[in-house]
């Protein structure tokens, strides 16, 4: 979440890239392989363009340049989803507040 590293990833697709990973969101970064960095990086690009495509996320007032709603809350498999079903594997998806102050939704019988 530092854009100071990364800048344009907020809170929605990051949790989306991880969910698309399997990747806890809890970890160290430093803890990750290279092989699970690249696996993040490949979904970060594939989330961010199905979103641009999409024309963002729009949850209550988001509008794009055109003044429409963006569409990508509808593709969202884990970011708003806390306590449904996992698309994956099927358990409830668990939502803290715990990872930088910020909701946060992951699987905790997929992604570690």
């Amino acid at each position: 979440m530092d854009q100071k590293r990364l800048a344009g990833v907020g809170n929605i697709y990051a949790n989306e890239a991880l969910w698309r990973a399997g990747i806890d969101p809890s970890r160290e970064a430093r803890s990750l392989s290279a092989e699970e960095l690249a696996v993040l990086r490949r979904e970060l690009q594939t989330v961010l363009t199905a979103s641009i495509a999409a024309r963002g996320t729009s949850f209550r007032d988001y509008r794009d340049a055109r003044g429409e709603r963006g569409s990508f809350v509808e593709q969202l498999a884990a970011y708003g989803r806390a306590g449904e079903p996992c698309l994956r594997c099927g358990r409830r998806l668990v939502g803290t507040h715990a990872v930088d102050g910020r909701s946060t939704v992951f699987c905790a019988g997929c992604q570690y």
